[in-house]
């Protein structure tokens, strides 16, 4: 459907963007000195990238180069390749791996962030063509003081309830020795002072840019048609407080996220079934479906960032959606997934994309996913050694707070209501609905294996990238018997940090038609479109960091057919 344009604007602007999130903050920023209206759904700035980790897959950017060296461009190229799965043009990953360097030099040089390298290894140690150090850079914590009352206007982040970068908790041994070093009273102090880390600094700092360069913003303003003269789009209806507003626009640039809450697209295009978005709720597809509207070809719609989740108990997003936390616990010695005949079915080191996936996998006997339900089972010692979801929380579920008293202290004295427990294996898997023979079977077996460091089964901790994830100070970074009763499981859901195909755009970000030739005036990035990451996930921020250097191009691209 179009919608021709109206007797009257309501606005008018160069350009408006349709979502502010990294990509969209930074096409704001790309697209001056035109005129910049950013439109919001949601009542605050980030979207998704404020309740992410911030981090940001750019090889060969500064701060990475300074680390560790320049990567030869040809194998980061045919790194990517390998991980999208050969469904991605070529152009577009060139594009990508020549611009990056300078998409991170462009946000320095626009804001008051700086950047560090994270020492994150690529998702592939595996593979020749991956770094075992890694390509994330992240915001260095960032000042929010400095934007007064306007940092009000920037999301909050349920999933890091500390200040705490991606750095500081691996250089302090990573998610299993920092929430017994941490100290948490200056973390509380930085976080009292409105000092910022992982996605809400780089939102805030891109916000504080885009302020000071005089992009105008409008929240709880939901982008619904494009407005197109003949084939040309040349502004948007969205709607405020249940009243339509008419935006002019020379360009539009989409850039809302992937259809993230939209329940009917979830079933339908993606690969697996989803449970357990962990995104903000206002992410429901907007942005996909305005460019559809218009013609716009798609792709790349069965797949999403797929990570293993658990329920945070007593915890929702701001519309009482139920919060899911990512499920780190995995990765750790005395750990394993089951489903319901009790038997193990992925290395739960492994990626969390690529394992999700195992969740997916289709018992026609059964006719249904063979590995849901999921459970992660523990035991005692791990209960008392570690946590089981990733962040903070008031509840002794999760996180940080339950685990100040030290290792020598009892953690964990009450079985938290979302925690199933039995004194045996063969009780909690009765509790849990499980084939009791089969999960002390499943034990039994990893427990001889585990206690000499082998899983030969699925190969757990053969990688630098699960040793990275897993214990430093144990035997086995990774592996170690279950066998200090009593025995706890939790959920493990199929899970998504988004999705991540949507509108096919060219290297310059404009939207293509079905035909594959360019929407006039139509630009986007984001989730919203189909990701150069194709199937796969090369490593820590490969969401962020493509999503913001093709912001960089609609918006510059934006610019110049706006003000042409």
């Amino acid at each position: 459907m179009t919608v021709d344009p109206p007797s009257s604007w309501n606005r008018s602007t160069d350009i408006v963007v349709v979502g502010s999130g990294g990509a969209g903050l930074v096409a704001a920023l790309a697209a001056r000195p035109a005129d910049v209206l950013v439109v919001e759904k949601a009542p605050k700035i980030g979207g998704t990238t404020a309740v992410s980790g911030g981090g940001l897959w750019l090889p060969n950017s500064r701060p990475a180069v300074d680390a560790v060296g320049r990567q030869p461009p040809e194998q980061v190229e045919a790194y990517i390749r390998r991980v999208a799965g050969e469904r991605v043009d070529d152009a577009l990953i060139e594009t990508f791996v020549d611009l990056a360097p300078d998409v991170v030099d462009f946000i320095e040089a626009r804001t008051n962030l700086v950047f560090q390298f994270a020492g994150y290894p690529d998702y592939h140690t595996d593979w020749a063509e991956a770094s075992d150090d890694g390509n994330m850079i992240e915001p260095t914590v960032f000042d929010g003081a400095r934007l007064g009352d306007d940092l009000d206007a920037v999301r909050d982040d349920p999933h890091h309830e500390l200040p705490v970068p991606a750095s500081e908790v691996y250089e302090a041994g990573g998610h299993a020795k920092f929430p017994k070093v941490a100290d948490f009273e200056k973390l509380q102090r930085r976080a009292e002072a409105d000092k910022l880390a992982t996605g809400r600094a780089l939102v805030a700092g891109l916000y504080e840019g885009c302020l000071d360069a005089g992009v105008r913003f409008e929240t709880g303003t939901a982008g619904r048609e494009l407005v197109t003269d003949g084939d040309d789009v040349v502004g948007l209806l969205a709607e405020r407080g249940g009243e339509e507003l008419a935006i002019e626009a020379g360009a539009v640039v989409i850039a809302a996220g992937g259809i993230d809450w939209d329940e009917d697209m979830r079933e339908n295009f993606l690969r697996g079934p989803v449970d357990a978005p962990m995104t903000p709720p206002s992410v429901e597809g907007d942005g996909v479906t305005i460019g559809m509207d218009v013609g716009a070809k798609l792709g790349n719609m069965n797949e999403a960032w797929w990570f293993p989740a658990s329920r945070a108990h007593g915890q929702h997003w701001e519309d009482g959606s139920p919060l899911y936390k990512m499920n780190w616990g995995r990765t750790l010695p005395g750990s394993i997934f089951v489903n319901e005949d009790g038997e193990r079915f992925c290395n739960e080191a492994g990626n969390y994309h690529d394992l999700t996936k195992t969740l997916h996998d289709f018992d026609p006997g059964r006719y249904g996913a063979r590995n849901l339900p999921a459970y992660m089972v523990v035991d005692q010692q791990f209960r008392d050694r570690y946590q089981l979801l990733a962040g903070e929380s008031d509840d002794d579920t999760v996180g940080w707070r339950d685990q100040r008293l030290g290792a020598d202290e009892s953690l964990n004295e009450q079985t938290p209501d979302e925690l199933a427990a039995g004194e045996t294996l063969r009780e909690l898997a009765e509790v849990l609905g499980v084939d009791p023979d089969g999960l002390e079977a499943t034990v039994e077996q990893f427990n001889e294996h585990a206690r000499r460091g082998e899983d030969p089964e699925f190969g757990r901790g053969q990688t630098a990238y699960d040793n990275f994830v897993g214990d430093p100070d144990t035997d086995h970074p990774n592996l170690g018997p279950l066998d200090e009763p009593p025995f706890y499981a939790i959920e493990v859901h199929s899970g998504i940090i988004g999705t991540k195909g949507g509108l096919v755009t060219r290297p310059d970000g404009a939207v293509l038609d079905v035909h594959e030739e360019p929407i006039p005036g139509l630009f986007a990035a984001s989730n919203s479109t189909a990701h150069v990451m194709g199937m796969g996930y090369a490593g820590a921020g490969a969401t962020l960091g493509p999503n913001v250097v093709f912001g960089y191009q609609a918006g510059r691209h934006a610019r110049d057919v706006a003000t042409e």
